[in-house]
């Protein structure tokens, strides 16, 4: 319900069905429609108070809890569950006077030491419900479960050493425990401990060979590493064991990216959409590794296929309008991405785009209004002085366009390309000796990134002077 669920059968009794519990709730309810008391033993009382806790109807709760309380007035355990009534509505004080009072009376009871542990957690005292689910412990509760709870409340201040150990105990009493297994690896992720997860789950899956689980956790630690191969192997021990299992498909397509084996990813993804329902991200992916393979009618196929999912998806939306970009399909471009700053308008990164669309479309003052309303937004975006320089540039504004560049060098001294920017002017200028300066400020803060947009963006390389001195940075 709430917190803390409790049992107080004997060994002997057998559980109830669906059907007969149903029938005791509609003999409940019944009896309640003739306004009359009716009579269930605490057990049959039990039954029905489960059953409206999970329907979480909780009227009707109340009114089971109050009948059985009247009709059996000295039974603990429907006290319990009044605590447990506190502790939904956040009474907490009032449920640790209750809950302690009840462990006067019955000091071995571990549902009264859980639900106190609940209530602490609950308050943030963590150390104080640590305590009692260790003497929980003591008191003969599973220890799966109380391992696990101690393992949560030392997540809750980040000590995700101490949960690393009581979730291996956990493992060492119940090793089937996939609970147990899949918090084990978060605590690994987060403490940034992969090593240890991979000698870990290594040894783990050679005690339990059929443990589907333990072999997806070390796929993931494997990609964690950037060890693909081995992550893809471990995929597949799961997908042998359990073949419609489809987040092994959809961590083995990602492995596969990392390799470039594209085909493949496509193949895995489609799986996963066998076994669940078809999701916007899964096409995305294969939209994506389409785009890799230079197919651009399969991906945008595929993007769209997100959007009829998703229509506000704004990532195939923009993935959209970045094919129909390079396809220099401006038009195009420009309406999906219009589409997805509605969606999200102060995404400053799609708002680039848009303006690096509308230079492509030779409408400069629109572009050069979002350049400059990104720059005042975000001026640590060293892109920005680049671009908004050439732009200033195209339309003779050369004023503006070195102004802009002194700005961006004033900010950050080591963006390359804004030397190669300024390269650009001075050839364009004829002062060659300037310009082969400029170069060399930039070659000297990254060769390869410099050498590559000379080579493959500019003909600065056309010219003579500027050949020969590139060609002492050939290798």
């Amino acid at each position: 319900m709430w917190c803390i669920k409790t049992e107080i059968y004997m060994e002997e009794n057998e559980e109830l069905s669906f059907e007969e519990i149903e029938s005791l709730v509609h003999r409940f309810e019944e009896a309640l429609e003739d306004n009359h008391a009716p009579y269930f033993d605490v057990e049959e009382f039990e039954e029905i108070i489960d059953y409206y806790d999970s329907a979480m109807n909780k009227p009707k709760l109340v009114i089971a809890l109050r009948t059985a309380q009247t009709i059996h007035p000295y039974h603990i355990q429907f006290k319990i569950h009044d605590a447990q009534l506190l502790i939904v509505n956040k009474r907490y004080g009032q449920a640790l006077n209750l809950l302690n009072n009840l462990l006067e009376i019955e000091p071995e009871n571990t549902a009264i030491l859980q639900n106190l542990a609940f209530v602490h957690s609950q308050m943030g005292k963590h150390t104080q419900a640590i305590d009692l689910h260790l003497k929980s412990i003591e008191k003969g509760i599973d220890p799966t479960e109380a391992y696990n709870l101690i393992a949560y409340e030392y997540q809750s201040v980040q000590q995700y050493s101490k949960a690393i150990d009581y979730l291996k105990l956990s493992l060492e009493v119940s090793p089937e425990d996939e609970g147990s297994l899949y918090e084990l690896l978060f605590c690994y992720e987060i403490d940034n401990r992969m090593e240890e997860s991979l000698a870990f789950f290594t040894h783990f899956v050679d005690e339990n060979p059929y443990s589907f689980v333990a072999w997806f956790n070390l796929g993931i630690t494997y990609s964690n590493l950037g060890l693909y191969e081995k992550a893809i192997e471990a995929y597949d021990y799961v997908l042998a064991i359990d073949d419609s299992y489809s987040s092994a498909y959809f961590n083995k397509a990602n492995a596969l990216i990392f390799l470039n084996k594209f085909e493949e990813a496509i193949q895995n993804f489609e799986e996963t959409l066998v076994y669940e329902s078809p999701d916007s991200y899964t096409y995305l992916y294969i939209g994506q590794c389409y785009e890799s393979l230079n197919d651009n009618e399969s991906a945008l196929e595929n993007y769209k296929q997100a959007l009829q999912i998703n229509e506000k998806f704004t990532e195939a939306l923009v993935n959209i309008a970045l094919v129909y970009f390079n396809l220099e399909s401006y038009n195009l471009a420009l309406t999906y991405i219009d589409q997805a700053l509605l969606v999200e308008p102060k995404n400053l990164e799609n708002l680039y785009i848009k303006g690096d669309i509308l230079t492509e479309m030779d409408a400069y003052d629109d572009a050069t209004k979002i350049y400059l309303e990104i720059l005042i937004q975000e001026p640590e975006n060293t892109e920005i002085y680049f671009d908004l320089a050439g732009l200033y540039w195209n339309q003779e504004m050369r004023t503006e366009a070195y102004a802009i560049l002194d700005q961006g060098i004033g900010y950050s001294k080591n963006n390359y390309k804004n030397y190669l920017r300024y390269a650009e002017f001075e050839y364009e200028m004829g002062n060659i000796s300037l310009c082969i300066n400029y170069l060399s400020l930039a070659i000297n803060l990254n060769k390869e990134e410099s050498l590559l947009m000379i080579l493959t963006l500019t003909q600065l390389n056309l010219h003579p002077e500027i050949a020969e001195f590139l060609s002492e940075f050939k290798s």
